[in-house]
């Protein structure tokens, strides 16, 4: 679905939506725990909560020796699914 939706239009109307920053304010931990809330379709394949995914995918990174700024990429890097607790479909923000 990403592929025939997700188009240069589409992500500039979401460009124009998200940056306004106004939809809720919150820490990255509680946003963190807020994405914990999502039941991601694009991991069928494990029981780990959002949480334990990030903090698996960072200490995995962190465990090869890479430097700390890629643990802490490893660790944020589903954060923007949260956007599907705003209403936005999971192809628009996962894969």
């Amino acid at each position: 679905l990403n592929h025939t939706y997700q188009t240069y239009d589409f992500v500039r109307e979401k460009e124009k939506e998200f940056l306004k920053f106004d939809k809720k304010e919150m820490p990255v931990w509680s946003a963190l725990e807020y994405l914990n809330t999502l039941i991601d379709d694009s991991d069928p394949d494990i029981d780990l909560d959002q949480l334990q995914h990030l903090l698996q995918t960072s200490e995995a990174i962190r465990a090869d020796g890479h430097p700390d700024w890629f643990v802490l990429t490893g660790f944020l890097h589903d954060v923007g699914k949260v956007l599907c607790l705003f209403g936005e479909p999971q192809w628009a923000v996962v894969g």
